[in-house]
């Protein structure tokens, strides 16, 4: 659905939750390169997803969304969190925008197959990843390694927490799935790779 074709009221609430929402990831991560917008008018679905290029500071790239919180599930419920996917500065060798198509897919699945945003969750192998990644699975999971301020941000009417979105491994997905995310935090506490790159083995 096109940001026109939202009812006046519906605008106005989120141009509300835009300017919060953005108004924390710019107060951390600058200015953002691009937006593209994933629409869906049968249950009024809106989400944006921006991209914060790496900087010379941090070379951490992200992609995060706005007004994924207020998208309505198949069964009426919200998805009530936003994501963040956090990348090195090369993106793991891909573009821009087969990021933004992976991120799209991701959150288009979770929205219609999702039963709630619990977390952690395990999407498992999947060929919507880049095929130059070795991290096809996905993992869901509380913010780290970002200041706190982001894990739960205020939107003015309500509190919206902000979920890391994490590229892993079949290895890592498996892991988690029969020992648990705390064997995953001692995995990736033991590897020479960081945790952000979709390109370790």
């Amino acid at each position: 659905m096109a940001f026109a074709q939202l009812s006046n009221e519906e605008q106005f609430s989120l141009d509300i939750r835009r300017t919060c929402l953005l108004g924390a990831y710019m107060n951390e991560w600058g200015m953002p390169e691009s937006r593209i917008v994933l629409s869906q008018a049968v249950r009024n679905i809106h989400v944006e997803i921006y991209y914060f290029p790496a900087t010379i500071q941090s070379g951490i790239s992200r992609f995060v969304t706005v007004n994924l919180s207020q998208a309505t599930r198949p069964s009426g419920e919200r998805v009530a969190a936003e994501w963040m996917l956090a990348l090195p500065t090369e993106l793991g060798g891909v573009t821009v925008e087969q990021v933004n198509t992976y991120a799209a897919d991701l959150i288009t699945h979770h929205i219609e197959n999702a039963p709630n945003s619990s977390i952690p969750r395990v999407m498992e192998p999947s060929a919507l990843a880049p095929a130059a990644w070795n991290a096809n699975a996905l993992l869901i999971d509380e913010l780290r390694g970002e200041n706190e301020s982001l894990e739960q941000i205020y939107t003015g009417q309500e509190t919206v927490p902000l979920l890391w979105v994490i590229p892993i491994t079949a290895h890592e997905a498996d892991l988690i799935l029969k020992q648990g995310i705390e064997e995953f935090d001692v995995h990736i506490e033991n590897s020479d790779y960081s945790v952000i790159d979709p390109l370790r083995p």
